[in-house]
């Protein structure tokens, strides 16, 4: 497959669409055309807008010639996760329910770029409801990964990142319970942000998990995610956990060309949970990684987080309950109209009680001390994104280190939930590629709202490597096969696992409320925390 304005990133075409060397129209006809091409392979579109799209590339055309350009984003045409509200466009949140479901409004991010002047081309594909890893979607097909279309591309946000890697959107949007950002950028060789819970406006975008949830952008680089996140972010008075807190220029505080970008950065590392039971290729190319932070200029420490296997298992009964509120009145009305990827989980999550669930929350304020703590040591932490590469779609177990596992297991593919069981910013950033040409992902964690200091270490790390510039996707290539084949049957045993029993998450919770009470003081609230950099001061930010 040639060569395509497509292929570009929002930093090299956002100069030639101000200076009218590329026009809108120009650019958004290439990333149709491979929409076109790739679509039978990857199914990483709901809904497809082509006559829309162009009639809006037609508009930013002419306001650009006639002297309004408005900015990087103006003529960028993006894809955005089947979850935002699109005004007049259906949004089914992957669901048979909500099939024909047609918006009123956009979702606040939707409107903040259409603002900027980026062009939509379409809905991604997504789980059902947001509420897996894989994006196995029983109602429209599995979305598939572009570097082997017969793996996942993750999830849930899975569409999201398979079109930004096969350049049938320049960016796109994707939401992050436990990892649907991080961890679909990760498989699939892309830079995923999930900023500051309360960074960005969730308003408009169907709901998994309202005290996890965050929504954020997937790019092709560094500096095309800051970009898009200092469009999207900001206060939104109709998102109640909306925040305040100022927004800087993300892509203008990103410096290229000091040979040592990160002297005196402290980053940690921690192997409890974030390098336990690693493929080997993930652990080695993740540890390469690290290495190279080091070389850059940063301090490397190891670091030691209690009880974060526990609090894992405590993020998924929170974010059941809260899943269950949205579903309730469905899933005793339309129960067969879900589908086995969420049905059991939404019927497991019954079983939660207020008791449990309040205590879960109870737990969480209080672990927020734990992280306070952590980050007066670090500036950063540097840790996989994902435990695996991706994996065949329709798998009930894989191989690993000596094993038949599920990889949908809690603890086998992901490592992103603690990023949002505290609210703190975390990016994946391509770190290199396993023996079977299949993307890995480095993930760096910071502190609240500091979300510059975040993308000043990944967009370092990117241009000592530039992993997102050296392949190109298999999808991409001009001896790859044409349309994958149907794989909605294979996927009746591929449940994606609540937790591992309520009565299990019960005795965790015992253990961890004993543990927190003999170890840290009960925090009054939940509230992320920052921290003052001179002083290494923590102090509380309400959302």
């Amino acid at each position: 497959m040639s060569k395509s304005l497509a292929d570009s990133t929002i930093q090299e075409l956002a100069p030639l669409l101000q200076s009218k060397t590329v026009s809108p129209v120009e650019l958004t006809e290439a990333v149709l055309a491979r929409m076109e091409e790739t679509e039978g392979r990857l199914n990483a579109y709901i809904t497809r807008l082509e006559d829309e799209a162009m009639a809006d590339a037609r508009e930013a055309e002419r306001e650009i010639v006639n002297g309004g350009y408005k900015g990087p984003l103006h003529g960028i045409p993006f894809a955005v996760k089947d979850l935002y509200y699109t005004k007049g466009i259906r949004t089914t949140a992957g669901s048979k329910i909500y099939r024909d479901f047609v918006p009123d409004y956009d979702a606040t991010t939707v409107a903040r770029l259409k603002d900027a002047g980026a062009i939509l081309v379409g809905k991604n594909n997504t789980h059902e409801f947001a509420s897996g890893g894989t994006n196995e979607n029983e109602h429209f097909g599995p979305a598939r990964n572009p570097w082997n279309p017969d793996r996942i591309p993750g999830g849930s946000s899975g569409g999201s990142a398979a079109c930004v890697a096969a350049s049938s959107a320049i960016f796109s949007l994707g939401t992050d319970t436990g990892g649907s950002i991080r961890m679909p950028a990760s498989l699939c060789g892309i830079v995923g942000m999930k900023a500051t819970y309360g960074r960005v406006s969730r308003r408009g975008v169907f709901p998994l998990s309202w005290s996890l949830d965050h929504a954020g952008p997937l790019a092709k680089s560094v500096w095309d995610t800051a970009q898009v996140l200092s469009v999207i972010a900001g206060q939104d008075p109709l998102d109640a956990a909306s925040s305040d807190h100022p927004v800087p220029d993300y892509a203008a505080a990103l410096n290229s060309g000091v040979s040592r970008p990160l002297e005196g950065m402290k980053i940690g590392y921690c192997e409890a949970y974030f390098f336990q039971n690693l493929d080997p290729e993930v652990e080695r190319l993740v540890k390469q990684a690290i290495a190279v932070l080091a070389d850059l200029g940063a301090e490397i420490r190891e670091v030691k987080i209690p009880m974060l296997e526990q609090m894992v298992q405590v993020h998924s009964l929170i974010s059941a309950a809260e899943m269950l509120t949205f579903h309730n009145a469905n899933v005793t009305s339309r129960s067969e109209d879900y589908g086995t990827n969420i049905l059991p989980r939404l019927l497991m999550a019954k079983e939660i009680s207020a008791q449990a669930y309040l205590e879960t929350q109870r737990l969480r304020q209080q672990y927020q001390a734990v992280w306070s703590e952590l980050y007066r040591e670090i500036d950063l932490l540097a840790v996989p994104s994902t435990g695996i590469p991706a994996f065949p779609i329709g798998a009930e177990t894989i191989h690993l280190n000596g094993k038949d596992v599920n990889p949908r297991d809690i603890g086998i593919i992901g490592r992103t939930a603690p990023g949002n069981f505290n609210g703190y910013p975390s990016i994946s950033v391509p770190c290199g590629y396993t023996d079977a040409g299949l993307p890995v992902g480095l993930q760096i964690q910071g502190v609240p709202f500091d979300e510059s200091l975040v993308f000043q270490a990944a967009h370092a790390y990117e241009q000592a490597t530039l992993w997102f510039s050296k392949q190109v996707p298999a999808v991409l290539q001009d001896d790859f096969p044409g349309k994958s084949p149907d794989t909605r049957q294979e996927m009746g045993a591929s449940v994606s696992p609540v937790h591992k029993s309520i009565d299990s998450i019960m005795d965790v919770l015992t253990e961890l409320s004993s543990q927190l009470a003999a170890e840290i003081e009960p925090a009054s609230c939940f509230k992320p925390k920052t921290v003052n950099k001179e002083t290494k001061q923590v102090t509380s930010i309400s959302l």
